[in-house]
């Protein structure tokens, strides 16, 4: 869409230059522009901070004509020039959450800045003011008798009302709240002195706990006191210290809490009241894993852990570490909590398995909330049917429609519209993919600055965009927030051998494969491409031969790949006409999908001719 059709909200469309407000000079408003950037409410999200960025520049600049959905999305956002703002209203919602920002700022940390930057409704020009006390305004006048300051009504309708007048102090309202503080002490008081509970007998004073609402869904965690048995070892002993199950039992909890799909409790009795038979009961999954340690004479250690479903009490996982060494615990820790983590907390893993059996127990996941959605996802990707897809797709669509909160939903939600573009699935909307999986992207990064998987799909979604830098910078910043995700640790080394880091992607595929067998497809499809990037034939073969059959369009490519380099020519055309068929952006849209695939110039080169040998468009060969 062209930028003269866009339609714009009021005040947003072409604007006279205005000079600044009196008082106000183009450097104090950038010293504020600064300090709000700086501030809590702005310094984490990049979005917000982009946005206020460009439309204050731009009105500094004497360019209040830009500043318009479709521009910002473009210049600001970093959207694609086909962006429209019609069908994304990424602009909008994010002009929302930019003016709650601006006003818990000014309500807070910048309650005393002198300037105060108004991005109003129905518009994106920002708008400029003196604060009352910076314009050193007597009691009794208003703002409005003063040249160049704006008026802006109270919310509580006191326009124009000297402050001192509109906070004097209302004797009933404070004496009404110091009741309320004299009633709570006396309850703390009575508390002490009723150790019996009498006030129950008191018909609605009866106290009542407080349950923690797992609202989604997502199964519940909670990591007992681990245990230690063996021989102590004398105070005056030499050698490396035993190993502390404390330690373990800490390092545990945190690296489960670094997981999306898991909900880790602080405490086992933070856990609320479970209804164990109530449907759909995946939203009453709980599981308790407890441990024992045991160090042996021979400095040696063994580490026992269960996993026990808290419905039925029965034990879903039971592993034994055995042979593990005391010289170096933190390691040893570090690689051990990264083997539990893979075998219970990765999508893959045994808590999931648990939870998509009862669910599918209790009339499927469809019935399971925003965690049904999670699960569809997951179950899409196992199979890669396009109905799948759909249905995973609408699900979260529905879900966020109802909680935008939800910031996991976002991811995934990213991700199945990256597929749209690496595996052909059949598009939900007419918005470009790339454009809506960023801004979903986004919005989980902004709503869980912490979540390891968020950063991961950000860096899935920069990587396809062709941004390798900011890719790479997502792909860093989701390893260090979650060092124990090994599937993180496996897509980062994908993306490494696509830009051409080939030995240090490999590395990283190395160790997450060590720990993870059975990993993902695309963990097979990236060591695939790694090999023929090398020319070992008879490695990209066998890693070919893991791949899944025809619905994974990413693994006909490989395969193909791995056939031309083998020289299978004609398996390697069997399987090019399957990817073509499955994903026809491969026949239409050659070179745009090799870049996508390939950003490294000298790859893409290479894959290119491979793929022309094998039938595919000669006029995308020869450019």
């Amino acid at each position: 869409m062209s930028d003269s059709a866009v339609i714009e909200p009021p005040g947003s469309g072409p604007a006279d230059p205005q000079p600044l407000p009196a008082g106000i000079s183009a450097d104090a408003v950038r010293e504020a522009l600064a300090r709000v950037l700086e501030a809590d409410e702005l310094r984490p999200s990049p979005q917000l901070s982009n946005i206020l960025r460009f439309v204050v520049q731009a009105t500094l600049d004497g360019r209040q004509d830009a500043i318009k959905g479709y521009t910002i999305a473009v210049e600001a956002l970093g959207r694609d020039p086909s962006f429209d703002p019609q069908a994304d209203p990424i602009v909008r919602v994010e002009a929302t959450r930019l003016r709650r920002s601006l006003e818990r700022y000014y309500a807070g940390a910048g309650a005393n800045d002198d300037i105060e930057i108004m991005v109003p409704r129905g518009s994106y020009v920002p708008q400029f003011r003196l604060r009352r006390e910076a314009a050193g305004i007597a009691p009794g006048l208003t703002p409005g008798s003063m040249p160049g300051v704006e008026e802006v009504p109270d919310a509580t309708g006191d326009a124009g009302v000297p402050r001192a007048d509109r906070w004097r102090p209302r004797w009933p309202l404070i004496a009404l709240f110091a009741l309320v503080i004299l009633a709570i002490a006396a309850g703390g008081v009575m508390e002490a002195l009723d150790p019996l509970g009498w006030r129950a007998l008191i018909a609605g004073s009866a106290p009542h706990p407080l349950e923690r609402a797992n609202r989604l869904g997502i199964p519940m965690v909670e990591v007992r006191s681990f245990e230690a048995t063996g021989t102590p070892t004398p105070a005056n002993a030499s050698g490396p210290p035993e190993f502390d199950p404390r330690a373990l039992e800490v390092r545990v909890r945190d690296a489960l809490a670094r997981f999306d799909l898991v909900d880790v409790l602080a405490t086992p009795d933070a856990r609320p009241a479970l209804d164990c038979g109530a449907a759909p009961a995946a939203a009453s999954s709980a599981f308790s894993l407890g441990g024992l340690v045991e160090n042996h004479e021979d400095g040696s250690v063994s580490v026992l852990l269960r996993l026990s479903d808290v419905c039925d009490g029965t034990i879903v996982w039971s592993r034994e570490f055995e042979s593990l060494k005391r010289g170096d615990p933190t390691g040893t820790e570090v690689a051990l909590v990264r083997d539990i983590m893979s075998a219970i907390a990765e999508p893959y893993g045994i808590i999931q398995a648990r939870a998509r059996a009862r669910a599918a127990a209790a009339g499927g996941v469809a019935a399971a909330g925003p965690y049904g959605c999670v699960l569809l996802a997951y179950g899409y990707w196992r199979s890669y049917a396009p109905a799948e897809h759909a249905s995973a797709r609408e699900c979260l669509e529905r879900a966020l429609a109802a909680d935008d909160t939800f910031a996991l939903g976002h991811a995934l939600l990213a991700e199945l519209y990256l597929d749209e573009v690496r595996t052909g699935a059949p598009a939900g909307a007419a918005t470009p993919a790339l454009n809506r999986a960023l801004t979903e992207a986004e919005q989980a990064v902004e709503l869980a600055p912490t979540s390891a998987y968020a950063r991961r799909v950000l860096m899935d979604v920069h990587f396809f965009r062709g941004e390798r830098g900011q890719a790479m910078s997502a792909g860093e910043a989701a390893i260090e927030l979650n060092p124990y995700d090994v599937d993180v640790i496996a897509d980062v080394g994908g993306r490494l051998i696509a830009f051409g880091e080939i030995e240090r992607g490999e590395a990283l595929l190395a160790s997450a494969r060590s720990v993870a067998p059975g990993a993902p497809p695309w963990v097979d499809y990236h060591r695939v491409i790694a090999a023929y990037l090398r020319g070992d034939a008879s490695a990209a073969s066998a890693a070919a031969d893991h791949l899944m059959g025809e619905g994974y369009a990413p693994g006909l490519l490989a395969r193909a790949l791995a056939e031309k380099l083998a020289g299978e020519t004609d398996a390697a055309r069997a399987d090019l006409h399957r990817l073509v068929t499955l994903a026809p952006a491969w026949g239409t849209e050659t070179d745009a999908m090799i870049s996508r695939f390939f950003p490294d110039p000298a790859i893409a080169k290479r894959v290119r001719s491979d793929l022309a040998s094998l039938g595919l468009p000669a006029e995308a060969a020869a450019r």
